[in-house]
């Protein structure tokens, strides 16, 4: 297997195992995840192949290609009790969160978490497209939050990550996102970021919450 199809069954192993794709649930056709990924169809069909025989999928031939049942992330299972969270709600609890999640990251995150937060970050602005961005962009706050080292607010935060996969979201943060917003939150992610490699609790905080204010403002109205 290539080196590219290798990073392909990489990457969506980690969206599967942050519960982008629920058990059961049917991932995007070829065609598409070779559009989002900017690679050839025969190379997404070979890490499909090779997460089919991890077992992590199941492939139906006339149907399309299903995540296990088997395959249940922790968060998906507590996310199934707010699938019926409307984007504004799961906006509400994201501020009151992610800010606090912020400041404790300022004083408590290693080395190693800053720099997967770095990492993060750097993946988010070279990202091509909506979808490498959407998915950069989550595992961006997804680092923040898991720096914190508080398992409750983690799953909690995860769970509500999985939310933000319903279609009605999915289908606003596209129309919202055009290159100008990008450009913002761009901005705004890297004033996080510095905020954080500073140590600044409050300003990381601060920087968060402008950042969830802008989203939930582009997202649903000001």
């Amino acid at each position: 297997m290539s080196s590219s199809s290798y990073d392909l069954q990489a990457k969506l192993g980690r969206m599967l195992d942050d519960g982008v794709w629920r058990a059961g649930e049917r991932l995007p056709p070829e065609r598409e995840l070779s559009e989002q990924f900017g690679l050839a169809r025969n190379t997404v069909r070979r890490a499909l192949k090779a997460l089919e025989d991890a077992g992590r999928l199941e492939r139906h031939v006339g149907r399309g290609t299903f995540v296990h049942k088997g395959t249940a992330s922790a968060p998906a299972k507590f996310a199934a009790r707010i699938d019926l969270a409307s984007p504004a709600e799961v906006m509400e609890v994201r501020q009151i969160f992610e800010p606090q999640a912020a400041n404790l990251t300022a004083g408590r995150a290693s080395i190693e978490e800053l720099q997967a937060i770095e990492e993060a970050y750097r993946r988010s602005v070279a990202a091509k497209g909506f979808a490498e961005f959407e998915y950069w962009d989550g595992q961006l706050h997804l680092a923040i939050i898991r720096a914190t080292r508080n398992s409750l607010l983690i799953e909690y935060c995860e769970a509500i990550g999985e939310a933000r996969q319903q279609p009605q979201w999915y289908r606003l943060k596209q129309r919202s996102l055009t290159a100008d917003t990008r450009s913002l939150y761009d901005q705004q992610h890297g004033d996080i970021v510095a905020a954080l490699q500073e140590r600044d609790a409050s300003a990381a905080r601060a920087a968060m919450l402008r950042h969830l204010i802008s989203v939930r403002d582009h997202l649903l109205g000001s």
